[in-house]
């Protein structure tokens, strides 16, 4: 009997040569990481074929996708181990970036943390058991905002933490300092914080301070990174379920120097190691609570053979201290950069109208005018109304009957208009009524 060879088999068969290849190039010596790759290949191959439509695109990007999930893994795991030789093994890479199948292509997730301990390269020095830890730290988070944007969010600063006591066992605190910066439109945030861990969980205090004002984005308008204060604290209730709050108050973002105040409230329950149930509730100062339920199942790529026990409910919190590798945890809950959006200035100027608040007026006597924006103002913006001449049948001469000069207008924060009054000139020779405009102007 002839075989033949279907089209989709065919594409994915492309698919696992493209990622074999890029594993082999890792190391010509790492041969444990291509046969594994290799493996997981040919079980996934058929998971991959039969996925969504069957079609052939979508079966390439979902065998492509695991490939690169096994190579983010092993880059990982590669660097780990060469920057444990270099700076001892209180070196740690923390985080797991992710790719995965999308009607549209490959998309990604991607939060990811480097600790670089200052005990040098010596591991005498840097795995001695010590009852405190200096380290910088420094990470990114990749993340798609509401309307699908792209945005890498950097940290990098210095985290210390010690034990409150000479005890091994006692509880730690932590203090830390790391700068934000967003690499697309470059804001920049200034976070100084203090962490502490016990028997019972964990809590943060947190502060945001911009270093940085609007920034243009590419719709056409304007944002700035948030300031606040935000405090955070976790109960563990027991070995699989916890309870976490965190209150916050943070920057309006509307330039009115109002605050908003809010709480978040949240449990979580893992039964499994790969299995997490979590339901929380948001509210804030000025809007209506909500309430949110969540299901999270993640299967690390090259697990055990044995998978871990089902846990249930666990035993009892409060009888494990903090341990030693609680000191070099990297600092969480900074990943992201909260923004505020506006219209930018020149576009509320743009959109503004100039009206009349008289139909008529004599030769020689002043004219008032108002200049209405779309919106409030965010800030002081300060403009120039220029009269012209009016699109009727007899318009207004310059210089006969106005100056042909701009006069400055202030349209104060907050404001949605302004008025200005403008002195015409006296034109005895004026034999019948003639038209006006006006423009204005963002002054730069």
């Amino acid at each position: 009997m002839p075989f033949h060879i279907s089209p989709g088999t065919l594409a994915l068969a492309g698919a696992a040569t493209l990622v074999a290849m890029s594993i082999a190039s890792l190391s010509a010596a790492q041969a444990g990481p291509a046969e594994r790759l290799w493996e997981d290949l040919q079980l996934q191959a058929v998971g991959c074929g039969t996925a969504g439509d069957g079609s052939m695109s979508t079966g390439a990007r979902c065998l492509f996708g695991n490939g690169l999930n096994f190579l983010l893994e092993e880059s990982m795991r590669l660097a780990g181990e060469y920057g444990g030789k270099a700076f001892g093994q209180r070196f740690r890479v923390v985080g797991k970036p992710a790719f995965a199948p999308a009607s549209g292509g490959t998309g990604s997730t991607a939060d990811l943390d480097v600790v670089v301990p200052f005990a040098g390269a010596e591991p005498s020095v840097a795995e001695k058991p010590s009852g405190s830890a200096l380290f910088l730290q420094q990470g990114v988070t990749h993340w798609q905002d509401g309307l699908g944007t792209p945005r890498n969010d950097l940290r990098y600063g210095l985290v210390y933490r010690f034990r409150v006591s000479d005890r091994p066992d006692a509880d730690i605190l932590g203090l830390s300092v790391l700068q934000l910066h967003n690499a697309e439109r470059q804001h920049r945030v200034l976070v100084s914080g203090i962490d502490y861990s016990g028997r019972w969980g964990s809590g943060s205090l947190r502060h945001f301070m911009p270093t940085t004002g609007w920034r243009s984005n590419r719709r056409g308008r304007e944002e700035r990174a948030l300031g606040g204060t935000e405090f955070s604290t976790r109960l563990d209730l027991t070995s699989t379920l916890d309870m976490n709050a965190t209150g916050y108050r943070r920057e309006s973002g509307d330039g009115s120097g109002h605050r908003n105040e809010g709480v978040r409230m949240g449990f979580a329950w893992r039964p499994h190691p790969w299995l997490q149930l979590g339901a929380g509730y948001d509210r804030y100062s000025g809007g209506d609570g909500a309430v949110a339920f969540r299901i999270g199942f993640r299967m690390p790529l090259g697990s055990p053979s044995k998978p871990p026990r089902w846990e249930g409910l666990g035993v009892a919190a409060g009888g494990a201290a903090p341990g030693d590798s609680e000191l070099w945890r990297p600092v969480e809950g900074d990943s992201r950069i909260l923004t505020a959006t506006r219209e930018s200035v020149s576009d509320l100027v743009d959109e503004a109208e100039v009206r009349f608040l008289q139909d008529t007026v004599e030769s020689g006597d002043s004219i008032l005018l108002e200049v209405v924006l779309p919106s409030a103002a965010p800030e002081d913006i300060r403009v120039e109304v220029r009269l012209v001449p009016g699109s009727g049948a007899n318009p207004a001469v310059p210089g006969e009957d106005f100056v042909d000069e701009p006069v400055a207008l202030t349209i104060p924060a907050g404001a949605v208009s302004g008025t200005v009054a403008i002195q015409l000139l006296r034109n005895g020779d004026q034999q019948e009524n003639r038209s006006l405009g006006a423009t204005v102007a963002l002054v730069s």
